[in-house]
């Protein structure tokens, strides 16, 4: 990952959305990552902001905790534009 200048923790916590695709909180993650929470929500922000994360909808909400849900399609659609730029395309 580092070789495309992709953060590990981001990383980490797509491959832990993709492991649950019932969905996490960031608590959760930031347990199983073994990693700091406010770094782990930090991502989980940015990666909302982008669309690659869900959490919007109001059946994601336990209380006051956030659920969150990897968005498959536009995951695949970012990798697919980054093998095409590697790839000179």
């Amino acid at each position: 990952m580092s070789a495309f200048g992709v953060s590990p923790i981001r990383a980490a916590v797509i491959r832990e959305l993709a492991r649950h695709p019932e969905g996490a909180t960031s608590g959760q993650i930031a347990r199983h990552l073994e990693a700091a929470y406010h770094t782990v929500f930090r991502h989980l922000r940015e990666l909302e902001d982008l669309g690659l994360v869900d959490s919007d909808a109001e059946d994601d909400r336990q209380g006051q905790r956030v659920v969150y849900r990897l968005n498959r399609e536009a995951r695949d659609r970012e990798a697919e534009k980054l093998l095409a730029f590697l790839d000179g395309r």
